[in-house]
């Protein structure tokens, strides 16, 4: 599936990884240093690739729209720069992190140049209304990190809280790159709404599947450790759906690992083993493909076109992936 997702739109893949090298240009040499090691290789650069089909989608077809669409991308390699420091992250991309490989300083400056420069590409457009999104969804970005930091080795946490963090972390960002295509091409508010939608819809199923590979994947295919939201004391929603299925003991247990912050691998990989042995895995997929079929239904508005199959091949690989 994977290697059919990128076949079908290698072409706009191959432009949009140009243009994010040719928009890194700096007077100094060491932060296009940074910026090839975090952007080349194995992202899936699904964000600039949503604003592309959706461009496509509205008969937009000016030149410009690669360039534009690597702001969403340069915003999420920001976002990433930034939460590997929070983190502590080893490994990113099956690479060492920025911040393993150069140190917090260089990875935090390095993000606040990708945030920077996604900026004045976007002033470019001299579109208000494209930026207003763009900050807003940023916006949104830093709101859900801080109420996952606050909520983090909280085991109260609930399917609600949880879903309004990964909605403002996670979908926000997918949901601009899809409405902002609407907004540039100038397609009206109907389509806007429909397009943003279908991209925060897709953003929250691209979520859960992340969440749920966190506990079934491998590091290899993964791209980053397996159990790290454990491990970092995140509470996702397969440990949410777990927990109501466990015992008082294995409860017991997990809250004593969280509440005293400690680095078990024993401990760690008996909780993955639990949190797999329920129903939780399946229950978090089934809401997975709940928010691609409502991803799906916002495109009813558009008549078919191959940008439509595209998305629409798209909301499909997102809860079928294995990465």
């Amino acid at each position: 599936m994977k290697s059919h997702i990128l076949g079908e739109n290698r072409i706009h893949i191959e432009r949009i990884s140009q243009e994010l090298l040719n928009n890194m240009g700096s007077t100094i040499s060491f932060i296009k240093e940074i910026g090839e090691h975090i952007l080349l290789g194995s992202g899936k650069l699904l964000r600039p690739l949503l604003f592309i089909l959706s461009c496509k989608l509205l008969e937009y077809e000016e030149e410009h729209v690669y360039s534009l669409s690597t702001v969403f991308e340069y915003i999420h390699v920001a976002s990433l720069l930034h939460d590997d420091v929070l983190d502590n992250a080893k490994t990113r991309r099956n690479k060492p992190s920025v911040n393993n490989k150069w140190g917090d300083h260089v990875a935090i400056l390095e993000g606040d140049f990708f945030y920077s420069r996604s900026l004045r590409i976007a002033i470019s457009t001299q579109n208000i209304r494209f930026l207003e999104k763009l900050t807003i969804a940023t916006e949104n970005m830093v709101e859900g990190q801080l109420m996952e930091i606050l909520y983090s080795n909280n085991l109260s946490l609930t399917k609600e809280q949880y879903m309004d963090i990964i909605e403002k972390k996670t979908a926000s960002l997918l949901s601009a790159a899809c409405e902002c295509a609407a907004i540039i091409a100038k397609a009206g508010t109907k389509k806007e709404n429909a397009l943003k939608n279908f991209g925060l819809n897709l953003g929250m199923a691209f979520q859960l599947v992340d969440d749920l590979l966190d506990y079934v994947s491998s590091e290899d295919i993964f791209g980053k450790p397996v159990g790290k939201d454990l491990k970092e004391g995140k509470v996702t929603l397969p440990l949410i759906y777990a927990l109501q299925k466990m015992g008082a003991e294995d409860r017991r247990r997990i809250e004593q690992l969280f509440e005293e912050k400690r680095n078990c691998l024993n401990e760690h990989e008996y909780i993955i083993e639990r949190v797999v042995q329920t129903d939780a895995i399946s229950r978090t997929r089934k809401d997975a493909l709940s928010f691609i079929k409502k991803a799906k239904e916002s495109l009813s508005l558009f008549n078919n076109s191959p940008a439509k199959n595209a998305l629409i091949n798209l909301s499909n690989y997102i809860v079928q992936r294995d990465y």
